[in-house]
């Protein structure tokens, strides 16, 4: 399958587009800025697992 016809999904709102989109994963300016927003906002986090090593005191 060519890269012409592909699709894929918004990762904010789910609506299809086109792969060669220059707003890759969104469909759009909007979505991206969306997605910054929840960013900044910490509605997203990522978790860190800290590990307790005793040579470290």
């Amino acid at each position: 399958m060519s890269l012409e016809n592909k699709k894929m999904k918004c990762i904010t709102c789910n609506t299809e587009f086109d792969i060669k989109s220059d707003t890759k994963p969104f469909c759009s300016k909007r979505c991206s800025n969306i997605d910054l927003n929840n960013w900044l906002n910490e509605k997203y986090s990522v978790q860190l697992i800290e590990e307790f090593n005793e040579n470290d005191n």
